[in-house]
């Protein structure tokens, strides 16, 4: 039986098997690591938030101490979420038809949602489980609103990263580590709580729509279309 040291730490390694699968389809290999970098950065960031109210994981360093696990699925899941529609599809860029880029209203949105997952999180008190997922949700919308053309690159890889994550949390936390999120979790007082097939409801809800955010990122900020897929 393993340390619930290892736990993080085999949630963030199976997260890197599937970033490798991603990263070998995927032919624009270099300008996914430089993103992965600064997702695994972010990964660090965010239990900024999470530790507050969400969980308080046992890491290599300690419980509740930010430790390697989090740049690493960071990393991973930049990568997975970001990349997986690219790797596993036929479309092409339509280098014919392409947009200025849009930098900066990217680092507002980016802003954005770090502004709102602080107000709502530590002023209102609402839950960051529910406020994650409401954030990304909603700068999705915006995205789509902006992009009609992403919403199909959005649902699909929202729907192929929650499947990701159904399988990998099931390994993780029913087969090896199956007491985990009663012991580090604090989602007992939110809906966020309830689980499917043992896994908590917040964290699909996490990844799914994180896949749909994350997924429109480089089409977005960089002007890029994608050509129709071929019949």
């Amino acid at each position: 039986m393993l340390e619930d040291k290892y736990a993080y730490l085999t949630l963030s390694l199976l997260y890197m098997l599937a970033w490798l699968v991603v990263y070998v389809k995927n032919p624009w290999k270099k300008g996914m690591v430089k993103v992965c970098a600064i997702g695994g950065l972010m990964g660090v960031v965010a239990e900024v938030w999470y530790f507050y109210d969400y969980w308080r994981p046992p890491t290599l360093f300690g419980v509740g101490i930010v430790g390697i696990e989090d740049f690493i699925i960071g990393f991973a899941m930049f990568g997975v979420g970001g990349y997986i529609h690219s790797s596993f599809t036929k479309r092409e860029i339509d280098f014919d038809y392409q947009t200025p880029a849009k930098n900066r209203d990217f680092f507002y949105l980016w802003l954005i949602g770090c502004l709102s997952l602080t107000f709502f999180t530590f002023v209102v008190k609402i839950h960051s489980g529910y406020t994650t997922f409401l954030t990304f949700l909603a700068l999705s919308i915006y995205i789509w609103i902006q992009r009609p053309d992403l919403i199909g690159i959005s649902l699909i890889s929202g729907g192929a990263v929650m499947l990701i994550t159904l399988v990998i949390y099931y390994i993780t936390f029913q087969i090896l580590f199956p007491h985990f999120w009663d012991t580090y979790g604090m989602l007992d007082d939110t809906y966020m709580g309830a689980t499917v097939v043992g896994i908590p409801l917040s964290e699909i809800l996490w990844h799914s729509s994180w896949g749909m955010l994350c997924s429109m990122f480089r089409g977005y900020r960089n002007g890029v279309y994608f050509k129709d897929s071929p019949r």
